[in-house]
């Protein structure tokens, strides 16, 4: 007798992440959706994707979440009542992606009644789950609703990196509901973030995607909210692994391997230079993203989580006035080449990049008009020990 089958998710049609750049003759960029049969355009008036951290309670204490989650989470987290809001003032700006985040979202009470809400206005939804908490009801419920993607944290295929990041304990059962989704029928992705505690780890954790179809998305753990310094890659480190991930993204792999925006500076040599070309224009925070956090402030991403860069507060600020504003767009107007200093400011790149990812130049760099983790930096200081 053939085993009983377990519950299948719902699929979900939502249209593709692929994204069509265009440069006025201004010079400007312009995002469309690459698929859609009527041009959809996104901008700081209406973002392709809205972020929103749920909750700020989270099972686990991971020493690089820049999130500080704790097992109480925020005294005020925002109610449903005003998810409910944020979300139909999204809907009706034309934004329909959403990215439910935390915390863990599992933690949430009414994480299934936010699905539904934003369902009903539409929205394609994913969201990022440490996948600890899974249990054969809650898989149920999602098995009824149309989720686009789910991702799961994994930082290492063994245990002991794991474990040094996330806790004891939260290995095993993270690796097995992954594989429980994965089997449901779930469109799921792997999300990495690499310090000292797991580089080892990217050959591994390659194969383990590789040999179940996941896509993976590759990132780099940096220097706030919980996170030491220490724990972060220094800049040789953050070479070494740029060109394993660029290996692996110019690959015919059969997974998406997708480098973030930290990964995505300028190099002169082969395969490392290929990330250059997902930088898209420069940072797209606020434009591509915007995030709301469990508290109601608003940044132009999940990793501009710094004082500097919020933009408003939903309790006070409608998200059309944030939008319509163009606050984000303002806010980040000093990633300018012009303002660039030291060696990014005789930069062959420098009109590419503008110095690179904000959240890098503001955790990792002594200087915001200076980036010292970028590839091309790095091999000139290689060139000049040589001839020294």
């Amino acid at each position: 007798m053939s085993a009983p089958i377990g519950p299948r998710a719902l699929p979900c049609h939502a249209p593709s992440d692929a994204l069509r750049i265009e440069r006025s003759t201004d010079g400007t960029l312009r995002y469309f959706r690459a698929d859609s049969s009527a041009p959809e355009e996104f901008s700081y008036r209406k973002p392709f994707l809205l972020e929103l951290e749920i909750t700020r309670r989270c099972n686990l204490s991971c020493v690089h979440c820049y999130a500080q989650a704790t097992e109480k989470g925020l005294a005020e987290e925002l109610t449903l009542d005003e998810i409910r809001r944020v979300l139909r003032e999204g809907a009706e700006l034309g934004i329909g992606e959403l990215s439910l985040t935390g915390g863990e979202v599992f933690l949430r009470p009414d994480f299934l009644a936010i699905i539904d809400i934003a369902a009903d206005l539409g929205y394609a939804v994913r969201f990022v789950t440490n996948a600890t908490l899974l249990t054969d009801e809650l898989l149920e419920h999602l098995c009824r609703r149309p989720i686009k993607l789910i991702t799961v944290s994994l930082d290492s295929l063994g245990t002991a990196p794991h474990e040094s990041i996330r806790g004891v304990g939260s290995h095993a059962p993270a690796l097995r509901n992954l594989l429980r989704l994965k089997a449901a029928g779930f469109a799921l992705s792997v999300i990495t973030a690499f310090s000292r505690l797991n580089l080892a780890e990217f050959d591994r954790l390659l194969d383990f995607c590789l040999n179940h179809r996941l896509n993976w998305q590759v990132q780099l753990t940096t220097a706030k909210g919980r996170c030491e310094k220490s724990l972060t890659l220094s800049p040789e480190e953050y070479y070494a692994l740029g060109e394993k991930v660029a290996e692996a993204y110019v690959a015919r792999l059969p997974i998406r391997v997708i480098p973030m925006d930290d990964l995505a500076t300028f190099s002169h040599f082969h395969p490392l230079s290929r990330l250059s070309e997902t930088w898209q224009g420069g940072c797209t925070g606020g434009l591509l993203t915007l995030f709301v956090r469990a508290d109601g402030q608003v940044t132009p991403c999940s990793a501009l989580c710094f004082a500097e860069t919020v933009v408003g507060n939903i309790r006070r600020d409608s998200l059309r006035a944030i939008c319509e504003e163009e606050r984000c767009r303002k806010l980040l107007s000093w990633l300018n080449p012009e303002r660039l200093t030291g060696v990014c400011a005789q930069c062959p790149f420098r009109r590419e990049c503008s110095g690179g990812c904000p959240e890098m130049l503001l955790a990792m760099c002594r200087s915001r008009t200076e980036n010292e983790y970028c590839y091309h930096r790095i091999e000139q200081s290689r060139i000049l020990e040589g001839i020294v």
